[in-house]
């Protein structure tokens, strides 16, 4: 493929990837209120406690496979190894689905076990097994597909990856919806409602292999026809295993980041609010507010961040591959503008209108204030994340790890130290210094290896300047909102905070843009590659 042509698909396709993430998010959080509204706080705390040990089932059952097929699919095509890189997919994907089957055996069989260890309370133990039985079959669906999207995205085709992100999404939120009313019409209990819930990531991994599975035989048949005249490689199994797991075992240790952050807080969050003297339905109900409310609010801006660093990941690997340092380096940059152009401003918006959102979403403003610090923890936590991808990129695999355990082991401390003081805030309060810590060390780490002095904030601070402006007017209108509340008693109004969240966005967004243009954050062609709705904005500017 000419190097013009996969440039242009890594940029379509990189374009794709954060609408489609974008979109399925969005399905997500408004999956996650109706939710909240038909099962309680209760039933969503015990969606939250179950859902960390499936995310590490699935995580260790792919063992940072679909990265690392990403990454080595990436070289291969780069070299017009196209048939080699076709019977690596193979080996890759027929492993994949046997970790699978036994993640699935270990978490139907041992669920229970991880349940009674971090349940404070019998009762909440009898109600999660339901949910964990109902989530474990996804497992057997879910590595295979990941080792497909990984094919996809190693040859920079990114849109079918990306869709099928969203036909799953689609497809669970119709069955959970779906079987939720069945169940509240039948007057089932918090465990089977929650077990509904969990039951739609099984529903949803249906639709997206469908999806997944047709593209790859197409792709398969494109590569195969250019690589006719090639001779077919003779690769044997467990060599090729072991080569992927030099590069797989640093990325599923980088990707654990996440749900060994959740697991930290359900091993020690409702038990340290239960010793401070908070009763077991009171602390599963908070322990719902903070994971399933603020932390399922803030996966927006984080889900930009992953599409970001999943496409870079390859991409830096190709240019290396060519040993096009200032290719690569450019790549690199625009990540990091891209990671500040849409991460900072998310988090403005998030913290300073806390409370509106929180009323429209959930009912009332319980959550304001694990809103806004969840807000201050993405900038972190989307900086380590595309940070991550980009050393990996750069083959420094370990370093990113050994970050992440240092932010990890703070966030352990914060919470054993700031839960009983602060709360669940104190929870957020330790997620934001693990994550500034782990983020930081990984800046330092690519100035090494890119052999520059690149600096985030020096990146950033364009971007923030104009956040600043989209803080001043959501601040100016929250006051006025709940100057209104105040004087005709409808701060709890949902009407009136869906108002109100709907004037500052509809004004708010296209304030940061020009303010963004206006102090140099971003440019056209910049603009031009947002999703969905970059072209129209690049045109109208």
């Amino acid at each position: 493929m000419p190097e013009q042509t996969r440039q242009q698909n890594f940029n379509r396709g990189a374009s794709s990837m954060v609408s489609a993430v974008f979109i399925s998010k969005v399905l997500g959080i408004l999956l996650i209120v109706p939710m909240q509204n038909l099962i309680g706080e209760y039933a969503l705390g015990i969606y939250g406690i179950v859902y960390p040990l499936y995310t590490i089932m699935l995580t260790l059952s792919t063992a940072g496979f679909p990265l690392a097929l990403s990454k080595t699919i990436s070289t291969l095509t780069a070299k017009g190894k196209y048939k080699e890189a076709n019977s690596t997919f193979s080996i890759v994907g027929r492993s994949l689905f046997l970790f699978g089957f036994l993640a699935f055996f270990i978490m139907w069989f041992g669920g229970p076990f991880y349940i009674s260890l971090v349940a404070p309370g019998q009762k909440l133990v009898h109600d999660a097994i339901p949910a964990i039985r109902t989530l474990a079959p996804a497992l057997l669906l879910l590595p295979l597909m990941s080792a497909q999207r990984g094919y996809l995205q190693g040859n920079l085709h990114l849109e079918p990856s990306a869709a099928s992100q969203v036909i799953e999404q689609i497809v669970r939120v119709f069955i959970v919806l779906a079987g939720l009313m069945i169940g509240l019409s039948l007057g089932l209990t918090a465990g089977p409602m929650a077990a509904i819930a969990t039951f739609g990531a099984t529903a949803g991994a249906v639709g997206g292999f469908l999806l997944l599975l047709a593209s790859v035989k197409k792709l398969r048949k494109e590569t195969l026809r250019k690589s006719r005249f090639e001779s077919t490689p003779k690769l044997k199994t467990l060599p090729v295993l072991q080569n992927l797991l030099t590069y797989s075992l640093p990325i599923v240790l980088g990707t654990l980041v996440l749900p060994l952050s959740q697991s930290i807080d359900v091993f020690t969050v409702p038990r340290e609010l239960v010793f401070a003297g908070v009763s077991t339905i009171t602390a599963t109900a908070e322990f719902g507010r903070y994971t399933q409310e603020a932390l399922r609010l803030i996966q927006l801006p984080l889900s930009f961040a992953t599409a970001i660093g999943a496409s870079i990941l390859p991409a830096i690997s190709s240019s290396l591959a060519k040993d096009d340092q200032k290719q690569a380096y450019q790549r690199l940059i625009r990540s990091l503008r891209m990671t500040a152009y849409i991460m900072i401003p998310a988090a403005v918006a998030l913290g300073t209108f806390a409370a509106p959102i929180d009323v429209t979403l959930f009912k009332s403003a319980q959550g304001a204030q694990l809103i806004a610090l969840a807000a201050v923890m993405s900038i972190f936590s989307g900086l380590e994340l595309v940070t991550t991808y980009i050393l990996q990129g750069h083959d420094r695999f370990y370093q990113p790890v050994f970050h992440m355990v240092v932010g990890l082991v703070i966030k352990l401390a914060g919470n054993l130290l700031l839960v009983p003081i602060l709360g669940i805030g104190g929870a957020a309060v330790a997620g934001i210094i693990g994550y500034a810590v782990s983020s930081w060390m990984n800046m330092v780490s690519i100035r090494k290896v890119s052999d520059t002095n690149i600096s985030f904030p020096k990146i950033a601070w364009r971007s923030l300047l104009s956040s600043l402006v989209l803080g001043a007017w959501l601040y100016a209108l929250e006051r006025m909102y709940l100057l209104w509340g105040i004087t005709f008693h409808a701060s709890s109004s949902r009407l009136t905070a869906l108002l109100a969240v709907v004037i500052g966005l509809a004004i708010g967004a296209p304030l940061y843009i020009m303010a963004s243009l206006w102090f140099k954050a971003t440019d056209r062609e910049e603009l031009s590659s947002l999703p969905m709705v970059g072209r129209i904005i690049a045109r109208w500017i």
